[in-house]
């Protein structure tokens, strides 16, 4: 008679076994989950606080890159002829610092002046004004509308189809060490790339127009408009990335205003594109060395020093000299900060004024 109440004891006493299981394993994964919140959380807030230092640090580097500036500028007022020059404070190399906090930081200055601007591409051919000496707008100056007139379309049936700034890049083309291409090459990836920033729909000799681009592979549009980075280089049709990768620190969308390269601060690619007007090749590379030598030791200090040069001896060089200077008013800060094994970069675009310097454009990414 009792073994009835005992199978129904048994019965209960499983059924409650089960259930405890089930609340265990209920509350086991609700801690598992409120667990790995947590540690989702922490990650978070861990990582915003050390990039929120490190954007500090960097804000800090970009104040004593402003600081640099205007110091130098206070010394060129006591200058007689001031210029800019790479034995200056400000164009040192970079040097890691330490930080308090774990880590270091590493900033350099670089004269944005000392690159070719691409934007200067679009400029009218260099005419026979500029040619006998007069007339310089033509050689130097941005157009609002760099749409070419009918006088730039007769110098170029005239065979005149280079204004100064493509001549500069066909010669930097050519001067890339490994990367270099063979003038023609030169010649055609130029035409692409001023092709890629006019406005029109005009296509130059070897260069590419909407037409070649649409019917592409992965079919887009060209630009037609001022480059706002160098990076839209790639997209340029005959573009490689070994090219690219050696001509971009040497060219350069800023400023965004007509400018004057200076020669004392351009890199020695740079210095080899300064040529004779009728001259599509480059500097040989030991003439380059010899001059980037006589600059350093302050044998070269301005423009009228370097056309001298018996590199540039009975040279036209009319279209070039409007084009050159010794002082500069843009540079670009490359700073780098590291914390915890998290690394933050930035570029900050920087104009001088006189005694003041402001940041006109901030990257974390390409310039």
């Amino acid at each position: 008679m009792c073994y009835p109440r005992v199978k129904r004891r048994a019965a209960q006493t499983g059924a409650a076994l089960v259930v405890a299981m089930l609340v265990f394993a209920l509350v086991a994964a609700l801690m598992v989950g409120l667990q790995r919140d947590f540690s989702l959380m922490l990650q978070r807030g861990t990582h915003q606080l050390f990039s929120e230092q490190a954007w500090s640090y960097l804000m800090g580097a970009e104040g004593l890159a402003q600081l640099a500036l205007r110091a130098d500028s206070r010394i060129d007022a006591r200058t007689e002829q001031p210029s800019d020059h790479l034995g200056e404070v400000w164009a040192q190399p970079p040097t890691p610092y330490p930080l308090e906090a774990g880590g270091w930081m590493q900033g350099g200055l670089e004269d944005l002046q000392g690159r070719i601007n691409l934007n200067s591409l679009v400029d009218a051919p260099v005419s026979d004004a500029a040619n006998s000496g007069a007339g310089t707008d033509a050689a130097n100056p941005r157009d609002d509308n760099p749409v070419e007139s009918e006088e730039s379309n007769d110098l170029e049936r005239s065979g005149e189809r280079w204004n100064i700034t493509q001549k500069l890049l066909i010669r930097l083309l050519q001067a890339l060490g490994e990367a270099s291409l063979p003038q023609e090459e030169a010649m055609a990836l130029t035409d692409a790339i001023t092709d890629f920033i006019d406005r029109d729909n005009d296509r130059r000799e070897k260069g590419a127009e909407a037409g070649e681009y649409r019917y592409a592979d992965f079919p887009y549009l060209p630009a037609n408009r001022p480059l706002s980075s160098v990076s839209e280089l790639r997209a340029v049709q005959g573009m490689t990335e070994p090219v690219y990768r050696a001509l971009a620190p040497f060219v350069t969308v800023w400023p965004d205003v007509p400018s004057r390269l200076n020669i004392l601060t351009c890199p020695l690619p740079v210095l080899r594109a300064l040529n004779g007007d009728s001259q599509l090749s480059p500097l040989p590379q030991m003439e380059a060395e010899r001059i980037d030598a006589l600059r350093r030791e302050g044998a070269i200090t301005g423009v009228e020093d370097l056309l001298n040069d018996p590199a540039l001896e009975g040279q036209q060089l009319a279209a070039l000299k409007p084009l050159l200077d010794v002082k500069s008013d843009w540079f670009l800060l490359d700073a780098t900060v590291e914390l915890v094994d998290r690394e933050r970069h930035l570029f900050s675009v920087l104009r001088r004024r006189e005694e003041q310097v402001v940041a006109v454009f901030r990257s974390e990414g390409e310039l």
